[in-house]
């Protein structure tokens, strides 16, 4: 056989249908992952310049989930069973479901933690890995729609680097969303009725328990879009063979199942203990605007973006780009199937139902999702259904650059190149503004070497626009893991409150001492600096009680341990 003449001349590897095959099922994919990475630390920068100690901790849900990371990690090597019985706001049970599960980004933790980083390097790094994991899965998706490499990357980037994933650094579970094009995936082959494998309906079940299990947001976003491929795709659905369908479904519903229930039922036992829901009222305040979609911290928009921000208020940022927008509607127009491809019908449909349920109660359409889904009245933020929008345009920009490539073939590497580099290009907002996490205090090394016992941090945050500040304490507590009476989550239990009427008053009212003692608190960890000019008297009086002795002291920290 002839070797194949190269760039490296006749020392070209010979020609072999076995390398092609593996240049197509390796080279690529690992050339695509190596560029979303390298993508994913551009669009972060300067994070991996120092990502031990670069922080988005202003956002007090950075700490929040950093702190819910670093649990599920815990939780998952010495407790799995107890793994959303997170150690805040003793003594309630289920307390990571007050907000997401956050136990796929928690599982990936597991190695991080073992190798001794702590919760903000974690988080860092899980970060990262959300983008690139992200883009590559889209551009896995679009590589089977499409057929074009370079599309695909399209694709990717989009769907992972754009403006609203670019201003939820806080929200890691929203980062972490790969299961979507996944989820995608696996439809798109129960729909085929050439195809319909097994494999098929175990990609569905495993998607959709990705998506649960990282995020309440990204399981009914799932939902959805089950949903909407059904209804784009309801012939083929119907067309036989039936059984290979049925099979394979099964084997997918069998799958999540098993992995999905027991934190379902963990959920529905604390909405019932809780009351929880969210009210349309509340839904309605925190749904999309037309500015939405004129909203993007992109820094080649920044004049238009910051007048958008100034006057129009908008409710997130949903801008896709005019690029992605460009290339979206080439996909839509250039195809010779058009919307007569069903996969291209998916796509403008669920960027349509993204835009619809994104603006909530605006529309009647919302009502019935929210009386008639599973689990949908949980959500409080419909503006992030822009996310499906963003998901819909992407695959159809990368449908649209597929189509200029068909048309002018010897320019399909440039234009690919070009549209790469245009989509990320339009969406860099970097360089992104970080704080330094600052270093938890000595004492709690001693407070995780003392016996088992419940802790209380004073001040113990009263009003609601406050509550958030406990995030720290729940960042320090990584440190000891002992049950913590304070909290902060998407939800604060009904206890807390009450209790937070008592204890904000400690130590200037004896009924604070008494409620420690009512809730068995073995440890006090007050906080110095909180309490200006006071100071002086709060420990005069803690020690005036008799009740508690310091166990560890440093300027601004001091630890007290109940005398038994």
């Amino acid at each position: 056989m002839a070797p194949r003449i190269g760039p490296f001349g006749e020392w070209a590897l010979p020609y072999s249908p076995v390398i092609d095959s593996l240049r197509g099922a390796i080279v690529r994919p690992l050339a695509a992952l190596i560029l979303f990475v390298a993508l994913a630390v551009a669009h972060t920068w300067p994070l991996a310049t120092a990502p031990a100690t670069l922080s988005r901790n202003d956002n007090k849900d950075t700490v929040l989930n950093a702190w819910a990371i670093a649990w599920v990690a815990h939780a998952l090597v010495t407790d799995p069973r107890h793994v959303l019985d997170g150690n805040i706001f003793h003594p309630e049970r289920h307390t990571i479901a007050f907000s997401d599960p956050v136990i796929v980004p928690g599982a990936l933790a597991v190695p991080i933690r073992a190798a001794g980083a702590g919760p903000v390097l974690t988080y860092n790094l899980l970060l990262l890995a959300g983008y690139a994991l992200s883009a590559w899965a889209m551009q896995w998706l679009a590589w089977r729609w499409t057929g074009d490499y370079g599309a695909s990357l399209v694709a990717g980037s989009l769907f992972a680097f754009n403006a609203h994933s670019l201003v939820s650094m806080g929200h890691i579970q929203a980062i972490h969303a790969y299961g979507l094009p996944l989820l995608l995936l696996g439809l798109d082959g129960l729909c085929r009725p050439d195809r319909r494998r097994l494999w098929d309906g175990l990609l569905v079940g495993a998607a959709t328990a990705l998506l649960a299990l990282t995020s309440g947001y990204l399981a009914i976003f799932g939902i959805v879009c089950g949903l909407t491929v059904v209804a784009a795709r309801w012939p083929e659905l119907r067309e036989p063979p039936l059984r290979p369908l049925i099979t394979a479904s099964l084997a997918g519903a069998v799958l999540i199942a098993v992995l999905v229930l027991p934190v379902l039922r963990a959920y529905r036992e604390m909405r019932q203990a809780q009351g929880f829901s969210r009210s349309l009222d509340l839904v309605a305040a925190m749904s999309a605007n037309g500015a939405a979609y004129a909203a993007t911290p992109a820094r080649v928009h920044e004049r238009w973006a910051r007048d958008v921000y100034q006057r129009a208020e908008p409710k997130d940022s949903l801008f896709p780009g005019i690029v992605a927008t460009l290339l979206a509607l080439a996909g839509v127009v250039s195809l010779e199937a058009g919307l007569r491809d069903p996969r291209v019908r998916v796509a403008v449909a669920l960027a349509i139902v993204g835009v619809v349920l994104s603006f909530g109660p605006a529309t009647p359409v919302y009502d019935v999702f929210y009386r008639a889904v599973p689990f949908a009245s949980s959500v409080r933020a419909a503006s992030r259904f822009g996310v499906l929008w963003l998901s819909g345009l992407a695959l159809l920009a990368a449908f649209g650059t597929a189509a200029l490539t068909r048309r002018w073939p010897r320019m399909a590497i440039v234009t690919s190149v070009l549209a790469v580099a245009a989509v990320n290009v339009e969406a860099f907002r970097g360089p992104v503004p970080y704080v330094r996490a600052p270093e938890p205090s000595p004492i709690y090394d001693t407070l995780a070497a003392l016996p088992p016992g419940v802790v209380a941090e004073m001040p113990f945050w009263w009003r609601p626009i406050d509550v958030p500040r406990n995030a720290n304490y729940m960042l320090d507590s990584t440190r000891h893991w002992k049950p913590l009476l304070n909290g902060y989550s998407g939800f604060t239990p009904e206890s807390y409150r009450k209790r937070a009427d008592i204890l904000w008053y400690f130590p200037f009212r004896a009924a604070s001492f008494a409620e420690l003692d009512r809730a068995g608190v073995s440890y006090v960890v007050l906080h110095l600096p909180e309490y200006g000019s006071q100071r002086r008297e709060a420990r005069e009086l803690i020690a005036a009680s008799g009740r508690w002795r310091i166990a560890a002291a440093s300027d601004d920290v001091v630890l007290y341990e109940r005398i038994r």
